[in-house]
């Protein structure tokens, strides 16, 4: 082996962390097998150099970010908070904000009480998540990570309710940030995490407030960039492993036009089941087609040395970065979250749901006769459904182990 082998760098490895709500605690299932169980083989800690989060995801990422310092609390701990959730605590309905929500629509101007109202906007309150991360997160260790290089970056995405711009902040161990896109409906802005940074990004519209930063008022980054694999790009990632939370199941549709005499002749969904699909098609749906544009791009730059300088010659004038071949790896559910949520929501009692309120509205959404419900996956933050995902994510994890160690040898 060359001498200067020994020296050539360790590839730049980033993790992104899609939104999904309740959905999340997947996410958390496959870190823990990550962190706990690949160092076994690697002989070495894993490194994630770029972390990079939109909605429930920016919660996870934050929390990966500020506590890899100490591998076996950050996994463990991460587990402990999404097993012991308990639906009434978090999903707490603002009766005020409803009203003001309603009063608003038919009245021209907001009050100032209302502005100043940190619940109005969404039909839930956040304090629970608020409470969650100031108690739990050591947000300063997020800095003294970067400082000892042990991560590079931490970004979390955000929507910008006026502009509608896509807004990535970013806390990096650089003086600056690198050149990100020209396209003016994308902005990132340097500078450190916040509690309100992280819940702006989960904030997902008319269901939890929008969160005001500086002058903007800013909500769930998955609006536009649920999967922020931009961002890990920009950050020079040169892998990138994604862990989405929409299933291979849901990736298979079925002829809807089927003439057979085993063809589901389907009941008319109600109004929380066409709400958990346009949260789908929203939040979970855009990461295939990214992933397919980014393996077509990989494709070309292999025709050639000669082929790829002149591409970016051109590329750079536009994008402000020119392309290169990032290896990307997916990891995404093995069974279909919306399902699991309708058989755990159809079996569980109304004094579950905590109020008369949250019944009405999620009960009967439970007992229709579908065989899944994307609405429930998305807000059942309690333990019983939630630890069934922390331990799809860490079986699931534990069948891509091959590939994840590929992924995280130099």
């Amino acid at each position: 082996m060359p001498e200067w082998f020994d020296f050539m760098p360790s590839p730049k490895r980033a993790i992104v962390l899609s939104g999904g709500g309740a959905r999340g605690a997947y996410e958390a299932g496959v870190l823990r097998y990550i962190v706990e169980e690949l160092p076994k083989d690697l002989g070495h800690p894993v490194r994630f150099d770029v972390i990079c989060g939109t909605s429930v995801g920016a919660i996870n990422s934050a929390w990966l970010a500020a506590t890899i310092d100490e591998p076996a609390f950050c996994v463990q701990r991460l587990w402990y908070l999404w097993r012991t959730l308990e639906f009434p605590e978090v999903m707490r309905p603002s009766l005020s904000s409803m009203w003001k929500m309603l009063r608003s629509l038919v009245s021209r101007e907001i009050s100032d009480a209302d502005l100043e109202d940190p619940h109005h906007g969404g039909l839930l309150y956040a304090s629970f998540f608020r409470d969650l991360i100031e108690r739990e997160l050591p947000i300063d260790n997020i800095q003294r990570n970067l400082g000892r290089g042990l991560i590079d970056a931490l970004t979390v995405s955000t929507t910008n309710i006026v502009t509608g711009q896509t807004t990535v902040f970013a806390q990096t161990a650089r003086s600056e940030l690198p050149p990100w896109t020209r396209d003016p409906r994308r902005v990132a802005i340097g500078g450190p995490i916040t509690a309100d940074k992280i819940l702006a990004s989960a904030a997902i519209p008319f269901v939890f407030p929008p969160v005001k930063i500086g002058k903007h008022w800013f909500c769930d980054g998955g609006i536009r960039q649920n999967t922020p694999l931009s961002p890990a790009l920009r950050l020079d990632a040169d892998r990138v492993l994604v862990i989405s939370l929409l299933s291979d199941s849901r990736t298979d549709y079925p002829d809807p036009f089927d003439p057979s005499d085993d063809a589901v002749d389907h009941a008319f969904p109600p109004p929380a089941m066409m709400l958990g699909k346009l949260l789908d098609a929203v939040l979970l749906d855009p990461i295939d087609y990214d992933l397919a544009v980014l393996k077509r791009i990989n494709g070309i730059l292999r025709q050639g040395a000669e082929l790829q300088g002149a591409l970016n010659e051109v590329i750079r004038t536009h994008r402000g970065q020119p392309y290169r071949i990032v290896e990307p790896l997916l990891l995404r559910p093995s069974q279909d979250l919306g399902r699991i949520a309708q058989e755990f929501a159809a079996q569980v009692p109304e004094s579950f749901w905590g109020s008369r309120l949250m019944a009405a509205i999620c009960a009967p959404a439970a007992n229709r006769a579908y065989e899944d419900n994307d609405l429930m996956s998305f807000l059942l933050f309690d333990g019983g459904y939630t630890g069934q995902l922390l331990d799809m994510g860490y079986s699931d994890a534990k069948e891509s182990h091959d590939e994840l160690l590929t992924f995280f040898q130099d």
